[in-house]
């Protein structure tokens, strides 16, 4: 399950970790720790609903795809958040950069008036196909034993364009950490 992490906090200016940002705040480490799980948390909460409006725009990506995007806000140790995004559709990279799918030799695409034949693939077609080479450097087709009426159509390959921008989406939130930061320190409690 392919991730991308967001990573922050830990250390102050000097460079020191946990112990010397206590020193830093004092009285207002507590603040400070409300205020970093609060923009951790907000943080995933953004990739999240951005990345499910993202897939949703793209097509025919319904809630199979959005419930399969997670983004969650965990605590490292002291005060280092990991922001964790995954997707448990390996093959969302796919739409994620783009590809191209080479057939071996053919890829066989249903026709888009062929209804029965949506969401079959050409060797589980039921009662059979038999193949028609067209002349003109025409795609072959595949017709359907019983009524003769063309299902699928044959490609050599096939290009996916990129359609998701998950990757940007968490880029972006994370460039966003500092400003959602401030906001949450300044709304936690003493």
């Amino acid at each position: 399950m392919p991730a991308m992490k967001v990573s922050f906090g830990g250390k102050n200016r000097r460079g020191g970790g946990s112990s010397s940002i206590k020193a830093v705040y004092g009285k207002n480490y507590r603040r400070f720790q409300r205020a970093m799980g609060a923009t951790a948390k907000e943080m995933a909460t953004r990739i999240k609903q951005q990345g499910d409006a993202d897939m949703q725009k793209a097509g025919k990506f319904g809630s199979r795809w959005t419930a399969a995007f997670k983004s969650v806000a965990r605590l490292q140790g002291g005060v280092k958040y990991l922001i964790q995004t995954t997707h448990a559709i390996p093959y969302y990279t796919v739409f994620q950069y783009g590809a191209t799918i080479r057939g071996k030799p053919l890829l066989w695409i249903p026709l888009s008036f062929a209804q029965d034949a949506q969401k079959v693939m050409a060797r589980n077609f039921p009662g059979g196909l038999f193949r028609v080479d067209r002349k003109g450097g025409k795609a072959p087709l595949l017709l359907s034993r019983k009524t003769g009426e063309p299902k699928y159509f044959g490609k050599t390959k096939v290009r996916i364009p990129k359609k998701f921008h998950l990757v940007e989406i968490c880029r972006k939130v994370a460039r966003q950490a500092k400003t959602i930061y401030k906001g949450k320190y300044r709304d936690a409690k003493p």
